[in-house]
């Protein structure tokens, strides 16, 4: 048994309580063939950021608020393809609500519509994609979650699977725990430094619990 020591857990949420791929796979085709944009370079970077982060990085002769405007009202609107992570009901509804947050590139509506998907219901802090001046890997959400449920950075313990929001976590001065959905141990190893890796490395979320300041991962 493995035991972090933390006051609060903060999530992300495509990928890590929720595998989105199928949908988010679908939308951005589409986007990518509409713009003659190369799907690749998309799926390299846009895990854990924003779509106006992930255009600016992929198109930047286009209009990136705008075009994210268009990906996000698609989204609001996209039930197919959404699914639980393994594990993750049971362990996130076993978090005390004020002890857990959700930190996501995703909008308010996508968030409610997603979680509603799955059967989680949203825990009294989340900060999404229209509340933040910068997303991941800036720590700006990180830190305003933190802020909300009055915990100091270093009594958080984020949960996320890509290297973007695992650099955040770092750089809010917060531990991680990675979930191995979008990106294997090796791959975060190779794209993260030495700094900004996770404590721990997670298929899915089967098994883990929390109590008294404790988290277990079996």
């Amino acid at each position: 048994m493995r035991y972090l020591s933390g006051r609060a857990l903060l999530f992300d949420m495509d990928g890590t309580l929720i595998d989105s791929n199928e949908a988010s796979e679908a939308i951005w085709q589409r986007w990518a063939m509409a713009h003659q944009v190369p799907i690749e370079r998309i799926r390299a970077v846009h895990h854990g950021r924003r779509p106006e982060e992930t255009i600016t990085i992929v198109a930047p002769h286009l209009d990136a608020i705008a075009e994210a405007g268009a990906l996000y009202r698609e989204q609001e609107d996209f039930t197919r393809g959404i699914y639980p992570i393994m594990g993750a009901r049971d362990f996130y509804d076993s978090v005390p609500r004020r002890q857990r947050a959700i930190v996501t590139a995703a909008t308010r509506r996508i968030l409610e519509l997603r979680l509603g998907l799955v059967g989680l219901q949203p825990p009294e802090v989340c900060v999404t994609a229209e509340m933040l001046k910068a997303g991941k890997p800036d720590p700006e959400g990180y830190l305003q979650a933190a802020r909300q449920l009055g915990y100091e950075p270093r009594d958080c313990i984020v949960f996320e699977d890509a290297p973007a929001g695992l650099i955040a976590a770092h750089r809010a001065g917060m531990q991680s725990v990675a979930v191995l959905t979008n990106y294997t141990e090796a791959a975060l190893r190779h794209e993260l430094d030495a700094e900004a890796l996770p404590a721990a490395f997670r298929a899915n979320l089967v098994g883990l619990s929390f109590q008294d300041g404790m988290l277990m991962l079996p």
